[in-house]
């Protein structure tokens, strides 16, 4: 049996396991995605968009994330701030300003553990070079491109912000079939490593509303670095201001572009256990 933290950040859950708990279930690392799979499946596992493991280091902790479909990628932004929640819940690091590895960078975390447990995330600078996210395209940045789907053209701008993003803005979210068009999207061959896909209604230069739908997870509730993604593409073209409140199914996020980009939101602790593992 394996102990199990399942946290969630705004309606995104995730589960969390200690990497030591793992390897003491003799679980190596090449057995993860097999493990996200089975524990993320709201059927017959616990149930979560995605599954963290972390290890522990000397003055910092290392998160490794793996969507629900078993594929591992490199930065989650509403999982690092129940991630954050797991080191502080358990004694990890001491402090409220914590470092933790992710394959998008080393990232820096302020948490308020009041009432309610708040995180401020320093998400890093974004990237625009489509040789980052990666895209195949001849284009030196891709912002507000056509791509068609199903005979309808949508304006479309994609960036990296520790995982690849695209953003489209709407006059409507409710008139969006979010499955069809994010799916089409996500595995458009423009994206060989596929995308996560954001649709966004502007309420005001400071207040936004985004349904997203992520690569090897499909529509969830909320995605912080896509919240992060739609703010610096907005504000990139004019269409809001640098500080700016993202509206999600259930709470809000805060997002600020300085020289780097800042996102504060909340995260709660939903259940601890064991998980049995075959």
């Amino acid at each position: 049996m394996i102990k199990f933290e399942k946290y969630h950040g705004l309606g995104n859950d995730f589960i969390i396991f200690n990497y030591k708990d793992l390897m003491a279930n003799n679980i190596k690392k090449e057995h993860f995605s097999d493990l996200a799979i089975k524990v993320c499946d709201r059927h017959t596992g616990i149930g979560a968009d995605g599954m963290m493991v972390l290890v522990e280091k000397e003055d910092r902790c290392q998160m490794i994330f793996i969507n629900s479909d078993g594929s591992i990628v490199s930065m989650c932004g509403n999982g690092i701030r129940c991630f954050s929640n797991y080191i502080y819940n358990n004694k990890i690091l001491c402090g409220t300003t914590y470092k933790v590895e992710t394959l998008a960078g080393l990232l820096s975390l302020d948490i308020s553990p009041d009432e309610m447990f708040s995180v401020k995330v320093n998400m890093g600078k974004p990237l625009f070079d489509p040789k980052s996210i990666p895209m195949i395209t001849p284009k030196k940045e891709f912002i507000t491109e056509d791509i068609l789907v199903n005979g309808e053209v949508y304006k479309v701008s994609v960036i990296l912000m520790g995982v690849p993003h695209a953003v489209i803005f709407v006059d409507d979210l409710e008139k969006i079939d979010l499955v069809e068009v994010g799916k089409s999207i996500e595995n458009n061959p423009l994206f060989p490593e596929k995308t996560n896909v954001n649709f966004v209604q502007i309420l005001d230069v400071d207040e936004i509303l985004v349904d997203t739908w992520e690569r090897g997870a499909g529509h969830t509730l909320a995605c912080g670095t896509g919240s992060c993604a739609c703010v610096v593409v907005g504000e990139l073209l004019g269409s809001l201001n640098s500080k700016v409140v993202v509206h999600l199914t259930l709470g809000d996020l805060t997002i600020e572009v300085k020289d780097e980009v800042y996102m504060t939101g909340p995260s709660e602790l939903v259940a601890k256990g064991e998980y049995k593992y075959n």
